[in-house]
C-alpha cells in the first residue's frame, strides 16, 4: 500500500500544477496534506482542527493507475477553491461548475495518458452513472473551447467557484449565454 500512496502522493504534485496553470492557482486556508485511500468514494478530507486538507481517493485506485488518475484529477481542482470554509466546516451544497471543472480535468488527463478509447469507456461510464457530472463537464467544456481561460477569468472575479453567481460568469465575458450561466451556477 506504501508504494500506491507515494504513487498517488507524486502524481497529485503534477495534477495540482496542472489544475493551476489551466484553472490559476490554489485559493484557500486549507493546508493540503496529502493523498489518502479510504474505503468511500473520492472526496476532500477536511481535518477543522488544523485546517489541513487531504485528498481521500476510493481504494479502487490503489492498483488502479486510471481510477487513481481520474480520481486524483477531480479532487485536485477541488483544492484550488475548497467549498469548505475552515471557520464552518460542515459542507455546503456544490453548484454545477463546481463540479464541470474537475470533471473536464479528469477526462482530459484520461484522454492524454491513457487514449482516446479509454476517455470515451469514462465518459460512456459518466453519462450513464453520473449524468449531474456528465452535464457539468459537457457545459464545461463547451465553455473552455470558447475561451481556454474562461475559469481563470471567472475565478479573477470570484476566486471560489462555489461562491460563483450568473452576474459573476456574465460580468468575465466567457462567452456565454444567460441561461447557460444560470446552469453553471445553479446548485447541483
Amino acid at each position: 500500500m506504501q508504494e500506491h500512496l507515494v504513487a498517488a502522493n507524486s502524481r497529485a504534485v503534477r495534477l495540482i500544477a496542472l489544475a493551476e496553470q489551466m484553472f490559476g492557482p490554489m485559493g484557500s486556508p486549507w493546508k493540503y496534506a496529502g493523498v489518502m485511500f479510504r474505503g468511500h468514494p473520492p472526496h476532500q478530507h477536511y481535518a477543522p482542527e488544523t485546517t489541513s486538507v487531504q485528498i481521500a481517493l476510493s481504494l479502487r485506485a490503489v492498483e488502479n493507475d486510471l481510477q487513481r488518475d481520474f480520481q486524483l484529477s477531480h479532487e485536485v481542482c477541488h483544492l484550488l477553491y475548497p467549498s469548505v470554509d475552515p471557520a464552518r466546516p460542515e459542507k455546503p451544497q456544490t453548484i454545477v461548475l463546481n463540479e464541470g471543472i474537475p470533471t473536464y480535468l479528469s477526462v482530459l488527463v484520461v484522454d492524454a495518458d491513457y487514449g482516446e478509447e479509454a476517455a470515451g469507456i469514462v465518459l460512456e461510464s459518466l453519462a450513464k452513472n453520473s449524468p449531474a457530472y456528465f452535464g457539468a463537464f459537457k457545459l464545461v467544456l463547451r465553455l473552455m473551447r470558447n475561451d481556454r481561460d474562461a475559469i481563470k477569468k471567472v475565478r479573477a472575479i470570484q476566486p471560489m467557484i462555489n461562491d460563483v453567481v450568473t452576474q459573476d460568469l456574465i460580468a468575465a465575458d466567457v462567452g456565454l449565454k444567460r441561461d447557460e450561466a444560470e446552469v453553471l451556477a445553479t446548485v447541483c
